[in-house]
């Protein structure tokens, strides 16, 4: 409902500083599960572009890649207390870089040979996996075929989450 404009300043005033804020912290409060979910679903997407881009090689952009993971990491360290960032040991970072031939391989995707597959065989499956591994699938997909299919069935899974 639109703040009424004939109102008296001071009931606007109430409105804007007691009456939103309440509201806002109640829908919040009830939203904020999906709203964890979605930021877990886009922080996922962005280590797997990260670490997809580190593996393929690139100097500039690896470097923009790793910059944009540890500012938007910064981010949410500041605003949520929590890190999301790799290890600073590099733990989460390749040991090995593939071969040329292994360049355009599944990278550790949570279904088999995913990339021969038939989007209506991926569909059947996505059901199965977590959040995180549909995350995983979506941004292979968003780099790879982009297949409307599989994509809009990862979408309808998480908003039904």
């Amino acid at each position: 409902m639109a703040a009424n404009n004939d109102a008296n300043p001071t009931e606007q005033l109430l409105d804007y500083l007691v009456y939103a804020p309440v509201g806002l912290a109640l829908e919040a409060v009830d939203n904020l599960p999906k709203y964890v979910e979605r930021g877990k679903s886009q922080v996922t997407i962005g280590r797997f572009l990260a670490r997809t881009v580190a593996k393929r090689g690139g100097s500039t952009i690896e470097s923009i890649g790793e910059r944009l993971v540890n500012e938007v990491g910064q981010v949410v360290v500041d605003v949520f207390g929590i890190d999301l960032r790799p290890d600073p040991d590099g733990a989460d970072e390749p040991t090995v870089q593939p071969t040329a031939a292994a360049v355009g391989a599944d990278i550790d995707l949570p279904i088999p040979e995913y990339d021969s597959q038939a989007a209506a065989q991926i569909v059947k499956l996505l059901g199965q996996l977590t959040a995180e591994e549909r995350s995983e699938i979506e941004a292979h997909e968003m780099l790879g075929r982009n297949r409307v299919t599989i994509l809009r069935k990862i979408a309808q899974l998480r908003d039904s989450a």
